[in-house]
């Protein structure tokens, strides 16, 4: 279930009232404790959970302090764990939530644009291992995501702007209306009227796909567009102590993953003009050396699609022609790498 509404905290009560929790726990990070806790307004008892904000502590450690709170506080298989915050505290907190005495009941309350579109929608949870992206995880549906276009003006505009890779990869592998939403200039975060349509539009194509491939056994797979080069990058930088913004690493993972493509005849090459154009309006460059090269290869042949340490990766041959697990040869993914520092944007 998924409503997209001002009206949270009214359908939050109506789930509660109706579920009947023994105990009531909300998860939230430190900049979410602060912007938009206080929006919301429980008429039931709950136990907040703070952790600290920042992909970097998506992480086993934080997953211990999660456990002990809930045990230490009396949850039971009956509890409910509400998840306020963006793509890192539901990845955390339903990884939690599904493993938690074999699992319990939990809500998203996604608080940023690449949550509410993409990073909080489709069930899977995950934490990081040794700079690897997400390489723990579960499969498990939230009992309801709650969407309020209204907490997107308590973000940065560099925030804001990552959930826009999302919208633009779904637009190219939907084409139609959701193409349309990537062609034109998005408005800022006070438009609620665009953003509210925009996000269910979304929501609603990527909640299509799952519901006919939940465990990624073949369509489900188009959705990592972009995601076998940006997971790449983004565990570069995290080993560096760094943290990339995702959606700044799937822009570039989705023009670097074209441009192998298109050395292969896979891709076309308007579908790698109209992609630079899309990215070239929203995104900074992200940056890396040709001396990383060679990590970033190992990284992406570690990915999850991949197998036996090859490269995969899901396509767009076109916009609305998807293309899912291709291999890439290594020399032909350096080029793609090359490409991008010394040839894009």
């Amino acid at each position: 279930m998924i409503i997209c509404s001002e009206s949270v905290t009214l359908s939050l009560d109506q789930f509660i009232a109706e579920h009947h929790p023994d105990k009531v726990f909300l998860l939230c990070d430190s900049h979410t404790y602060k912007h938009c806790l206080p929006a919301i307004h429980l008429s039931s008892p709950f136990v907040p959970i703070v952790i600290p904000a920042g992909e970097q502590h998506k992480n086993l450690l934080q997953c211990n302090f999660i456990w002990q709170t809930l045990a230490n506080s009396g949850a039971s298989r009956k509890s409910l764990l509400i998840c306020l915050g963006g793509g890192s505290v539901s990845d955390i907190g339903g990884f939690v939530a599904s493993t938690y005495q074999r699992g319990i009941d939990c809500i998203y309350i996604p608080t940023t644009l690449l949550a509410m579109v993409d990073a909080a929608i489709g069930g899977k949870t995950g934490i990081n291992l040794d700079g690897l992206k997400n390489y723990i995880g579960t499969f498990q549906l939230p009992k309801a995501i709650f969407i309020n276009p209204q907490f997107l003006q308590t973000l940065s505009p560099s925030e804001f702007r990552n959930g826009l890779a999302e919208i633009i990869k779904h637009g190219f592998l939907a084409d139609g209306e959701l193409f349309n939403y990537c062609r034109q200039p998005f408005p800022d975060s006070t438009d609620t009227n665009f953003w509210t349509s925009c996000i269910q539009a979304n929501a609603n194509f990527k909640q299509a796909i799952i519901s006919t491939d939940f465990t990624e056994n073949n369509i489900r797979a188009q959705l990592n567009f972009g995601h076998t080069a940006a997971h790449a990058l983004e565990s570069l930088y995290l080993v560096n102590n760094e943290i990339l913004p995702h959606g700044r690493a799937v822009a570039a993972g989705m023009w670097i993953e074209s441009y192998a493509g298109a050395q292969m005849g896979k891709v076309s090459q308007s579908m790698l003009g109209l992609l630079k154009t899309a990215i070239q309006h929203e995104f900074e460059k992200v940056t890396y050396s040709d001396t990383d090269i060679e990590v970033l290869n190992q990284f992406a042949g570690k990915d999850k699609k991949s197998s036996l340490g090859k490269i995969t990766c899901s396509l767009v041959e076109e916009p609305g022609k998807p293309l899912t697990l291709v291999e890439i040869p290594d020399d032909t993914f350096t080029l793609a790498w090359k490409a991008y520092i010394h040839e894009v944007i």
